[in-house]
């Protein structure tokens, strides 16, 4: 089976970032209720909990590589890889949503609420949530093209299906708040948010795809795994939350499992 062609990866990373004006469109709509947002949510979770199975485990197999070679040195250069990017991963996003708490939080600190400046009203806290989930979506972009690049369809093409079927919920997390508290968004703006939180997958799939390199691939399966992991356990707070114990359980093992049988058709079918 060939691989798909640079015009093809780039069609395939648009596809798995753009599904974000699926739920921004849902929400908009109001044809969504909690629980079902709760309930897509929680399996978008369970797939996301397999994506970072597999992007870890191709990064491993990179890095034990070095090992059957007998390259040693080499081994404790692509492991010392993976772990600082899967640590760059996590701890960039934390880092970015801790600085953006802070800032709300000095705001809302301030005695007269009328003094409060623009970024506290809730279409600049959409915007804000947009950017948030750029930064992972690039790194989940890298993973796409990476995969590609290194010949490994069969990941790839679950990368794809899965950050798909992902992104198309993080339209519900960009607008939830805002439309909550009763704002409206003009179409631009929506064409907007959805260019900042979901282009950067695209951005981040062709950068990844001219990847040639072991060390450069590993960084960003490690990255993009940070990222999931993150997001993963950002998803899953809320669960609890918005659907009972069982809802968020079960939804979890079902996403699961849709991404281990979508990757083990992919494989049986020659990917």
């Amino acid at each position: 089976m060939t691989g798909p062609s640079e015009l093809e990866i780039i069609g395939l990373g648009a596809f798995a970032g753009f599904t974000i004006y699926l739920g921004m469109i849902f929400v908009r709509a109001g044809g969504l209720t909690s629980r079902t947002r709760a309930a897509l949510s929680a399996v978008a979770a369970g797939i996301l909990l397999f994506i970072f199975y597999d992007v870890l485990a191709n990064a491993n197999e990179i890095v034990t590589g070095a090992i059957a070679v007998g390259d040693r040195g080499q081994f404790v250069e692509y492991a010392a890889i993976l772990v600082a990017g899967l640590t760059v991963g996590v701890v960039g996003l934390l880092a970015f949503e801790e600085a953006f708490m802070r800032r709300i939080r000095a705001q809302a600190d301030r005695p007269d609420a009328s003094e409060r400046p623009a970024s506290l009203d809730p279409k600049s806290l959409a915007t804000m949530i947009a950017v948030g989930i750029g930064f992972h979506n690039f790194s989940e972009g890298l993973a796409i093209g990476a995969s590609f690049a290194a010949g490994a369809l069969s990941l790839g093409t679950v990368l794809v299906i899965g950050f798909a079927l992902h992104n198309s919920t993080e339209g519900f997390g960009i607008l939830g708040p805002a439309l909550n508290s009763g704002s409206r968004f003009s179409v631009m703006r929506l064409l907007a948010l959805g260019l900042v939180g979901g282009g950067p997958t695209l951005l981040g799939t062709v950068v990844g795809s001219v990847v040639t390199s072991d060390p450069l691939s590993i960084l960003f399966f490690a990255l993009a795994a940070g990222a999931i992991l993150y997001v993963v356990l950002q998803i899953t707070r809320p669960l609890l939350v918005a659907a009972t114990r069982s809802v968020a359980t079960v939804g979890l093992l079902i996403g699961f499992v849709l991404g281990y049988a979508t990757d083990l058709v992919i494989k049986v079918g020659g990917g």
